[in-house]
Formats: structure tokens, C-alpha cells, sequence
């Protein structure tokens, strides 16, 4: 048994099923030293009629949901791991996907925080992830996301940003930098997470060694378009606020905020009004909640140990035009509400 000790947070919001395909596959791992923490988010049904309390598994139940960011915030208050493991409930792990991990995070100081290699399921020769990087706009450039599963992506790295559905964390790095941010109900709350990882003087490392699956959507696909589209890009734009230097956001928000009005103009020329307008209102949010984000930079500044020239040349990168056409062409216009 591995000296360290992994708390497993997981949300649950009626899914029942999922979770409980998630927690048995977690019993298969062959790293033992284990707790699982769930957080059952306000569901219509008892959670404790298909998971039961004992001496690995924590049931904790919130009254309303709280989303993501603040589900796992009550999370990790009753973490008793020195790391800490946050895995979505409609994610499968494979038997030796935990060690490595672990073997990794642990393997220097500097690093603060790990994902793996992240699979699609059903489709289990398809990345999901394998981490994301910033690019010059403020988008991010999900790297080998949709692709074929190649040897390429089987190389370490260091990642900007992981995906919410797997990553794992030094618990005394997230004492350091802080939880998730509870301005974040959904979307964007992990890279926010990330970028102070990064703030803080540590490393995000992609670990392709440890492979998970990850059904994808099974929660997102519930809520209205409009509702992720106003997070997504409010979050977005607050995160790089309140995170970047005043020189960065300079060079990133201009072109950050053309995108953004770019991405309403094609909802707008396509009929879909309500999905352009909650841009515009992701973006006015971020005015009318000017003093809020100074409050957040001075916190920002306490846990600050490097400049922002110091990390974006390792976890930024260059993409072509078609990058673009993608993100917005297929991607936004394909919203439907």
C-alpha cells in the first residue's frame, strides 16, 4: 500500500448509475490507499440507495446543488489524503491508473498537480484529453481533443490547464493557492484552479502512463445552451482578470473580447438570439463586477511567487486559422437551446 493517501471526491446529481459503475471501478485499483468522498449535490433521489456508507467510501448530501466548483469545495473539507483526486462520476478508471499518478506527483516539489491520459467512452481509442495549453487569443487549445489515440500523445508534459473529469493535487499545494473559486457554478472553474497551480511557482505535469475513461456531457447535456454559454464565457474572461498581469491581460483581452463578440455575431446572423445575448451578458458581468475581480487580484498577489513570462512560455502555444474555424463554425454554431 502506497504511503499516501488519495481522497477520491466525486459529485453526484442524478446519476445514480454512473456513479456507482464510477465507484466500482475505483474498488479495482490496484493502489489501495484510498478514500472516496461523495458529494451528493442536492439529487431528487437518495443517493444512499445505490452507494453505501463504509470504511472507504464518505457520503456526504448537500440540499441544493451547489455545481461543480462548490460541490467539491465541501469536498475536500472533509479530506483526510495528503493528495487530493477529483474524478467525475461518469468517468472509469482503469485498474492501474492511480499509481502512476501518484508515483509522478510525488516524484518532485515542484510539481503540484497531475491528470492522465483521458480516453472517450464508449469510444476507447478516442482522446479526450491530454491536457489543454493557452494560445494568444485567451481561448485554450484542447490539444488531441476528438482525435485517434497515436503514440505521440505518450509523451509528458507540462499542461496549462487539466480536464475536471481526472486530476489529481498536492493537498498542502491547494492549502497554498486556495479551492475552487465559488464565483464559478460551472465551466472554466478548473483552469482558474490550474493558472494559480501555476501562480504559485508549481508544475502541471501530463502523465500518459495512467489512462481513464470519460463518457462526457452527461451532466452538460441536461442544461440549457444559454446557461453554458453565459458561464463559459463570463468565467473566461474573469479568470485572465484576476489571474494575469496587467501587461498580459493588455496583449490577450483585446483579441479575447473580438472573439467573444465574433462568436455572438454568429449566433446573432443565425437566429440564435438568446445564445448571442448571453454573451454580451457574460461580458457585462464582468464589468458590473469590476470591484469584485480587484478583491480577487490582491488574494491573487498573497500566493504569487512568478511572473507571467516565467510559465506562459512553457504551456502556451501557436495554432492555425483553421483552429479558429473550428471553434467557432462547428463547435459554437452547433448550439442548439
Amino acid at each position: 500500500m502506497g504511503k499516501n493517501k488519495v481522497s477520491i471526491i466525486i459529485l453526484n446529481y442524478n446519476e445514480p448509475q454512473l456513479t456507482v459503475r464510477c465507484i466500482k471501478s475505483i474498488k479495482n485499483l490496484d493502489y489501495k490507499n484510498f478514500e472516496v468522498i461523495l458529494v451528493d449535490n442536492g439529487s431528487k433521489e437518495d443517493i444512499e440507495k445505490f452507494v453505501k456508507h463504509s470504511k472507504q467510501i464518505k457520503i456526504i448530501k448537500n440540499k441544493l446543488n451547489l455545481g461543480y466548483a462548490e460541490g467539491n469545495n465541501v469536498g475536500i473539507k472533509h479530506a483526510k489524503g495528503n493528495l487530493i483526486l477529483f474524478l467525475n462520476n461518469d468517468a472509469i478508471v482503469e485498474k492501474n491508473s492511480l499509481k502512476p499518478l501518484v508515483t509522478k506527483l510525488m516524484s518532485n516539489s515542484n510539481i503540484g498537480a497531475v491528470q492522465p491520459k483521458i480516453l472517450q467512452y464508449p469510444r476507447k481509442d478516442y482522446i479526450d484529453s491530454v491536457g489543454s495549453y493557452l494560445i494568444q487569443s485567451g481561448f485554450l487549445y484542447h490539444y488531441g481533443h476528438n482525435k485517434k489515440d497515436q503514440k505521440k500523445y505518450n509523451h509528458e508534459s507540462e499542461i496549462f490547464s487539466m480536464k475536471g473529469a481526472c486530476m489529481l493535487f498536492k493537498k498542502k499545494v491547494l492549502d497554498k493557492i486556495g479551492v475552487f473559486d465559488p464565483n464559478y457554478f460551472a465551466y472554466f472553474e478548473e483552469t482558474d484552479l490550474c493558472h494559480r497551480v501555476w501562480l504559485a511557482g508549481y508544475k502541471i505535469i501530463y502523465t500518459p502512463e495512467s489512462i481513464i475513461y470519460h463518457e462526457g456531457g452527461m451532466t452538460s447535456n441536461k442544461m440549457k445552451s444559454s446557461f453554458v454559454n453565459f458561464h463559459s464565457y463570463k468565467n473566461r474572461i474573469y479568470t485572465y482578470l484576476k489571474n494575469f498581469e496587467l501587461k498580459t491581460i493588455i496583449s490577450i483581452m483585446p483579441s479575447q473580447i473580438l472573439l467573444c463578440e465574433i462568436a455572438s455575431l454568429i449566433y446573432l446572423i443565425t437566429f440564435k438570439f438568446k445564445l448571442s445575448y448571453m454573451i454580451q451578458k457574460a461580458i457585462f458581468w464582468n464589468i458590473s463586477n469590476f470591484p469584485k475581480m480587484l478583491k480577487e487580484r490582491e488574494k491573487i498577489y498573497k500566493i504569487k511567487k512568478v511572473n507571467d513570462s516565467d510559465y506562459i512560455k512553457s504551456i502556451a502555444k501557436k495554432v492555425r486559422l483553421e483552429y479558429y474555424y473550428h471553434l467557432f463554425v462547428t463547435s459554437l454554431a452547433g448550439y442548439e437551446d
